[in-house]
């Protein structure tokens, strides 16, 4: 294994609920051509978030070299968990279920391309975790790599 030493890291929060991309829907068009289509109407909005709060934390010209990220997506509880008092219900599940890791990882890297990074294949390393929070938003890390 290559040792690596990283730079100072970046840090930035972006708010609201992740929006997944990967999921896409045919359209045919009128000269016959089919396309895709997001499936997600949320992806744009959400993407563009992520492109604004990375580029008022990222100072500079995007990295040339590898990167590693953290990232922690937090959403809010819906209702159903929790009793008309305000506690947790017996039975609520612990981390959501809702939304697949990969396709809100896939969405916030593509929003990092160009601003943090020329490429999201640059990556290589990710920790990344879901869970609830008081808020909804998405708590980002990013460490520039050297050799």
């Amino acid at each position: 294994m290559h040792s690596t030493t990283s730079s100072a890291p970046i840090e930035f929060t972006v708010p609201g609920d992740a929006a997944p991309q990967g999921s896409k829907r045919a359209v045919r068009l009128r000269n016959g051509r089919t396309v895709l289509l997001e499936s997600s109407k949320r992806l744009k909005p959400w993407r563009a978030l992520v492109s604004l709060a990375a580029a008022e934390a990222w100072q500079g010209p995007p990295c040339a070299g590898p990167v590693e990220v953290e990232v922690d997506f937090d959403f809010v509880r819906p209702k159903s968990h929790l009793t008309t008092k305000g506690a947790l219900r017996s039975g609520a599940p612990t981390f959501p279920g809702r939304i697949d890791l990969d396709k809100i990882l896939r969405s916030l890297n593509d929003g990092m391309t160009g601003i943090v990074y020329l490429d999201d294949s640059q990556i290589v390393s990710i920790i990344a975790r879901k869970g609830y929070g008081p808020q909804a938003r998405t708590f980002v890390r990013i460490r520039p790599l050297t050799a």
